[in-house]
């Protein structure tokens, strides 16, 4: 299961008992196998699948939410007529023959030729087998069906007629809604719940909550039908260095350690129900597994501070899909606590959306109100702009970066609640949290608040002859313009120097050291509005 999938297929033809070796992988993996090499090149695996294996490639390959998909009905009845054509026959009548008349329902029109009939008197398009049953077949589905219904004739003539006359008197809806019952009924036992099931995996459970359960309740929901082959494909794409993998990597317990390797094939399957995903290549895989890991691990940290034989306690006692539940609750309480404030916030008020934050606090703060919030990655991870939180470093991250926004917000609030603020909106750039506040400040150091909010290029280039030391070659902000800045906050906001300190200290020092980096090379005489997005400059 570790190798690519004509890797894997060299390795089944090679091998002096290929039957046995197809018929030893769990459901779960045959069917990703099967999906690796393409189904259409792995007739040789079809054909010496077990029929339960066959079973579960239909209820996940068959279906699309609760409708059957007749493209898929037609391909898969093509591949198992190929791989297999007389045990699909007896299988399939015994076991889905509702099924198979439903899909002939839908897809051929059947007349009985009467004693003073001639053949001639239908047109082109029917064909007979038995000069007594003549059909006509959809065009999309012709060969397939054709191929089915000459197999069906040959094998067993009796079955073919029954399977005619029976065909008008299917109803298609409740067919329909009892192979969705029953298939869901089998994928359940897997871990494929149904979807208002499933969302439950994302419900929050704080570390405190697990940990007061009854052991008794723990026990009980570990239990899982030990018969069932153990999958390994999910547990192959455990990263090594996350800490479940060094969890699991430490188990000496067989029993405990396969029983784990089921339960997490189970959780990513509800986890691919919750997502309403239609996983079908192996990095659908490999998304849903990094996700499962992801959350595991902060929930592991969360609960055992790292500690590794601690980790290896609570995998033996606690489900994994709780365990997941508490990490994927500290990214939920993270997108509360954001939902709380917003609704509340001077930006939202002012009319403002998170652009006005910038792209780094911006995109955080649009990952975290998110329908199920997501990491902010700033296009650094595989060209993604967001995706799931991997460890507990990044909820910290997170939750710091809100904190902070939070923090400036209120002093914006303060500073700008007098009567007489004027939002700018036209400049160069557009108006941000950042220059927004150096703006304010440079035109009150200037003596110029009373005008319309912005600074012209001559205005700008006396203030920046102001900020910087000089005789440097790279330009730094003067610790008296740093107090500046901190008494003009003081006056405007009604907090007390230490209170601002505490409040958006380290705020201060980044927007100064930014200011530093991006401007302290350039003299002044060389500045170009164009270029200064730190403050609002007049067109």
């Amino acid at each position: 299961m570790a190798l690519s999938g004509k890797e894997a297929l060299d390795v089944i033809l090679e091998s002096l008992t290929p039957a046995h070796l197809i018929q030893s992988l769990a459901e779960e993996d045959l069917y990703w196998l099967v999906q690796d090499i393409g189904p259409e090149d792995a007739l040789f695996i079809l054909s010496r699948a077990t029929n339960e294996q066959w079973q579960y490639l239909l209820d996940l390959e068959l279906w699309h939410k609760d409708r059957l998909e007749g493209n898929s009905v037609n391909r898969w009845m093509r591949l198992l007529l190929k791989a297999d054509p007389e045990r699909f026959l007896i299988w399939g009548l015994k076991e889905h023959s509702e099924l198979i008349k439903l899909h002939l329902f839908k897809n051929i029109d059947v007349k009985i030729r009467e004693e003073d009939e001639s053949p001639s008197d239908f047109g082109d398009d029917y064909f007979s087998l038995d000069d007594v049953f003549y059909i006509r077949i959809e065009e999309r589905y012709y060969q397939t069906i054709k191929a089915f219904l000459e197999r069906l004739a040959g094998h067993d003539l009796d079955k073919f007629h029954q399977i005619l006359l029976e065909m008008p008197g299917v109803l298609p809806a409740e067919t329909e809604e009892d192979a969705y019952r029953f298939r869901n009924v089998r994928l359940a036992e897997k871990g494929f719940l149904p979807f208002e099931e499933a969302v439950g995996i994302y419900q929050h459970l704080s570390a405190e909550m697990l940990l007061e359960r009854e052991p008794g309740i723990q026990t009980a929901l570990r239990e899982l039908h030990i018969d069932n082959l153990v999958p390994v494909s999910m547990s192959l794409l455990i990263e090594d260095l996350s800490l479940f993998h060094k969890g699991l990597a430490s188990i000496e317990d067989n029993y405990t350690a396969e029983r784990l390797q089921r339960e997490f094939a189970a959780m990513c399957n509800q986890i691919i129900s919750a997502d309403n995903l239609k996983a079908r290549e192996k990095e659908d895989l490999v998304s849903v597994v990094g996700k499962a890991c992801g959350y595991l691990d902060i929930g592991l940290e969360r609960i055992t501070h790292g500690e590794l034989h601690r980790i290896v306690s609570f995998l033996d006692k606690f489900p994994l899909n709780q365990i997941f539940r508490v990490g994927y609750g500290a990214a939920l309480e993270l997108k509360w606590k954001a939902e709380r404030w917003i609704k509340k916030s001077w930006f939202v008020m002012q009319g403002l959306d998170t652009q006005f934050w910038e792209d780094e606090w911006g995109g955080m703060l649009d990952g975290l109100l998110m329908k199920r919030p997501l990491f902010y990655t700033s296009f650094s991870d595989a060209g993604k702009l967001y995706r799931e939180f991997k460890n507990l470093k990044e909820i910290t991250h997170c939750g710091k970066g809100l904190d902070q926004i939070i923090a400036f917000d209120q002093l914006l609030s303060l500073v700008f609640a007098r009567a007489g603020f004027l939002y700018p909106t036209e400049a160069y750039h557009a108006a941000n949290c950042k220059n927004l506040l150096l703006t304010y400040w440079s035109l009150h150091y200037l003596g110029l608040e009373k005008g319309s909010g912005l600074l012209d290029m001559d205005q700008l280039k006396i203030f920046f002859e102001h900020l910087w030391t000089s005789g440097e070659k790279s330009f730094r902000v003067k610790k008296e313009m740093k107090g500046s800045c901190l008494d003009w906050l003081v006056a405007r906001s009604g907090l007390t120097s230490s209170e601002v300190q505490d409040l958006v200290g380290a705020i201060l020092d980044a927007i100064f050291e930014e200011l530093e980096k991006e401007y302290g090379s350039v003299s002044v005489g060389s500045l170009d509005p164009r270029y200064v997005r730190h403050f609002l400059v007049a067109p």
